[in-house]
C-alpha cells in the first residue's frame, strides 16, 4: 500500500494526496480502527503526515501478523 501511494504521489504531485484517499480506503477497509484511520487521513493535507499515518496504523497489523 505504502508503494501504491508512493507512486500515486510521483505520478500525481500534491493533488495526489487527495487522489490517493480513495485507494487508503480501499486498502484499509475491514480493519481494525479502519474508520478512525480513514478520517485521519482525511483531514491530512501534508504527504509525509499521510505516510506516518500509514506506518502507525499498518505496523502493529504486521506485527502483529508475523507473530
Amino acid at each position: 500500500m505504502r508503494d501504491h501511494y508512493e507512486a500515486i504521489l510521483s505520478h500525481y504531485g500534491t493533488p495526489g494526496i487527495h487522489i490517493a484517499r480513495k485507494h487508503i480506503g480501499w486498502y484499509s477497509k475491514g480493519l481494525p480502527g479502519s474508520a478512525e484511520f480513514r478520517a485521519a487521513v482525511n483531514r491530512t493535507e501534508a504527504a509525509a503526515e499521510v505516510q506516518e499515518l500509514i506506518r502507525v496504523f499498518y505496523e502493529p497489523l504486521l506485527e502483529r501478523e508475523a507473530a
